[in-house]
């Protein structure tokens, strides 16, 4: 059957960091057949930030412009920031990244060091503990902590 009439519709919804577009289409063939409906919704970053949403790369990457687009998981991070000219140590500065590369299910965690104080510090993160935005999550803490998986190092700008 030929469709007698047709439509698309879009929206666009814009925030500081992100895209949400949804697009729906729908086509009528006949008085016998009912409009079949298309819905896509893609979100996408505005930022210049192209990790996935949510995740602790993303987070980083909006607080920390500086970061490079494409330097992979977060465990792949400390060799990426090293071929783009930073260096990484272990002592936690404030403006720094810190990374676990033995935390995050094998994919390592990233965070960007808002303040030092002795042993702790406190960080922005995001996809701490299933939260998909940049918080400051867990107030001062050890970095140290065995629980974050150990092996804590530092990308400085």
């Amino acid at each position: 059957m030929t469709p007698t009439a047709s439509s698309t519709t879009s929206s666009a919804t814009n925030t500081a960091s992100n895209t949400s577009s949804s697009t729906t289409t729908s086509a009528n063939s006949s008085s016998s057949q009912q409009a079949k409906t298309v819905t896509k919704t893609v979100q996408t970053s505005t930022s210049g930030n192209t990790y996935p949403i949510g995740e602790c790369t993303w987070g980083v990457k909006q607080v920390a412009p500086w970061v490079g687009n494409y330097w992979g998981n977060a465990n792949q991070w400390g060799a990426s920031a090293q071929a783009a000219g930073h260096t990484i140590g272990s002592t936690p500065r404030v403006g720094a990244i810190a990374v676990w590369p033995n935390d995050g299910g094998g994919y390592g965690h990233v965070a960007y060091v808002t303040a030092v104080s002795g042993s702790e510090i406190q960080v922005m993160e995001s996809n701490y503990n299933g939260n998909r935005y940049v918080g400051n999550f867990r107030g001062s803490f050890n970095p140290n902590n065995p629980i974050w998986g150990g092996g804590v190092y530092y990308i400085y700008q």
